[in-house]
């Protein structure tokens, strides 16, 4: 009698063991693998293009595609901003607009798309004192979820090497297809999806990398590989 419970035992082991195996097989299989294009404006350097593409490609595990130079959209320039504030600052292009042109012009092809641009971006922020937030110079913008994402490199050259401002552009390139994704700000420290606090010091001190709740999130909804996960494959082989 106890080795016929004991074979049941071990039976019912195998069998739950099996169905868990080849439930996270349809899980893992049924999830989408995501297609990126970056899309480069007129003015950006191919070394800095390629840094995002390596540094998208080598955290997230998939194939990015980068598209021919465009020009900036002149409609996303801040002038109306400006002009109806009475604001004396620079001229910049707005990050939400430019954000939803890259929405509105995406090809079917690609899931998502992440500008790159050599020029200051500018968001409206609901802070004091408004002359200071209403036209406030950022690194990067995204949907959270959404098909689109800019990142500008005008601020990134600030007290910087060649290598640090390739450094924080595969950063905030990574931080923004995040909330592309639909990850929020992160509250760990030791995550690349933490708000930059308005500093670069921020961008500086944080990894190139999410959290475990980030990509875990991440990996429920896509077929990524993470480092981790490639160096594992690569040990395996």
């Amino acid at each position: 009698m106890k080795r016929i419970i004991l074979y049941l035992t071990v039976l019912s082991l195998l069998v739950v063991g099996s169905w868990l195996t080849y439930k996270s097989y349809i899980l893992t299989t049924s999830l989408v693998i995501p297609k990126v294009a970056i899309q480069p404006f007129l003015g950006m350097d191919d070394a800095s293009v390629k840094e995002a593409k390596k540094g998208i490609e080598r955290y997230y595990g998939i194939q990015v595609t980068v598209l021919p130079l465009i020009i900036l959209p002149p409609q996303a320039k801040n002038t109306h901003i400006l002009k109806k504030h009475h604001l004396r600052l620079p001229v910049r292009y707005r990050a939400d607009s430019l954000i939803a042109y890259l929405r509105r012009t995406k090809s079917n092809d690609f899931d998502y798309i992440i500008g790159l641009t050599n020029q200051d971006i500018s968001v409206t922020k609901d802070k004091k004192p408004k002359w200071l937030y209403t036209d406030w110079g950022i690194f990067g913008l995204g949907y959270r979820p959404g098909p689109s994402c800019i990142v500008s490199t005008f601020r990134l050259y600030r007290y910087a090497t060649l290598e640090l401002m390739h450094t924080r552009l595969r950063k905030i390139a990574i931080h923004e297809l995040g909330h592309n994704f639909g990850l929020a700000h992160c509250p760990s420290r030791q995550c690349v999806m933490q708000s930059a606090r308005e500093t670069m010091v921020t961008i500086d001190t944080e990894p190139e990398n999410l959290c475990h709740n980030c990509e875990n999130a991440i990996k429920a909804k896509f077929r990524v590989c993470f480092p981790e996960e490639q160096l594992a494959g690569k040990i395996k082989k």
